[in-house]
């Protein structure tokens, strides 16, 4: 049964609501492979889907598709399978099947979903990498959808916390997109990771489809955070339906002047949960509890000399680029590189995706 629940969501144009419809109509899949022809179907289905439909009802067909998910190590994950996400079952419309690739149970005890515009700011992408890490050093997988800006930044962050991270594409699991993400794309996987999707392998980025793959990245997540984004932004469709999904709802505060805070702020104003760091999620969720200052160890404290001090304290406000701290410290570049390669080898800053560079102390 569950290879025709596959089989019967792998025909173009059968999406969730063709598929439940379906099934409620005749029972299950298989009763629609027996039934292809029935005419209770032009009621559910147009003509050109019946027609895929008609053409799908074949053996080549049916064995090529296992056929090819066996070729390409990825797993068909029939909501009727014990593997299929149990948070994602409570959706009012989950995907009929899952398609995944990577780490073998998607059932995560503790999954956060981070979302945010593609075109994100610097501050945005650090804030974005260093929440996900605080939360994947807390054994919290991190969901998001590997697109530019701030997707792709949780998932660097997930990894460099040295956790596991989960990307939801709005294609098939085997085409990476955007293609510039390619190395992300394997990164995952190879560090435990999964990516998944709800088209089948092959399946080409739509733009219709992403707003759907957004329901999933909720779904599958106790709770979602926007970094940034605009108040007419996927970020924003994610996060009005994880409200829907009676998911908690986390939002990092920004600039009132600046249109990339527009939907975090306004979600604050709605009684979204404002996030200054990983802990406040942590916390709210009782998964870890925050260090305290007050009951630590003291630190000795860093020495800088004056030189490493105009280098650093910039550092510690923003990421800057090479170009960007010579013209602030007037160093000849032979001297900034020397400081910079002695400040990153006593641990104090850090070069980041992008070539960037940010300060700890």
């Amino acid at each position: 049964m569950e290879q025709y629940w596959v089989w019967l969501s792998s025909v173009e144009g059968i999406g969730p609501k063709r598929f439940y419809q379906l099934v409620a109509a005749f029972g299950d899949p298989r009763t629609v492979w027996d039934s292809a022809d029935d005419p209770q179907i032009k009621d559910i289905l147009g003509p050109g889907t019946r027609k895929n439909l008609r053409e799908a009802r074949d053996e080549r067909y049916f064995y090529g598709l296992f056929n090819r998910l066996e070729k390409l190590g990825m797993r068909a994950i029939p909501r009727i399978n014990d593997g299929y996400p149990e948070l994602l079952q409570e959706i009012y419309d989950p995907p009929p099947v899952l398609y995944a690739l990577g780490a073998d149970d998607l059932n995560m005890e503790r999954s956060f979903a981070i979302v945010g515009s593609r075109r994100c700011t610097r501050d945005g992408a650090r804030a974005a990498r260093e929440i996900a890490e605080t939360l994947a050093r807390e054994n919290v997988t991190v969901v998001s959808g590997m697109a530019y800006g701030v997707d792709a930044a949780a998932h660097e962050g997930a990894l460099i916390g040295m956790g596991r991270t989960v990307a939801v594409l709005g294609c098939g699991a085997d085409v990476v997109y955007p293609k510039e993400h390619e190395e992300l794309y394997h990164r995952i996987l190879d560090n435990g990771g999964a990516v998944v999707s709800e088209y089948v392998p092959g399946t080409l980025p739509k733009p219709g489809n992403f707003p759907a793959r957004n329901r999933v990245i909720s779904g599958m997540s106790r709770g979602a955070l926007i970094v940034e984004g605009a108040e007419k932004s996927g970020a924003m469709i994610t996060m009005n339906l994880a409200s829907e999904q009676n998911r908690d709802c986390f939002a990092v505060p920004g600039s009132i002047y600046s249109s990339l805070s527009a939907a975090p702020n306004r979600l604050i104003v709605e009684g979204a949960i404002p996030v200054l760091s990983g802990w406040d999620i942590l916390e709210h969720y009782r998964w870890a509890q925050r260090p305290d200052a007050r009951v630590s160890a003291p630190k000795n404290p860093v020495q800088l000399d004056p030189e490493d001090d105009q280098i650093v304290r910039p550092l510690l406000e923003q990421e800057l680029s090479f170009d960007e701290l010579a013209n602030l410290v007037d160093f000849p570049v032979a001297k900034l590189n020397s400081h910079l390669t002695m400040l990153e080898l006593r641990g104090i800053i850090v070069k980041v995706p992008g070539g960037m560079y940010r300060a700890y102390l």
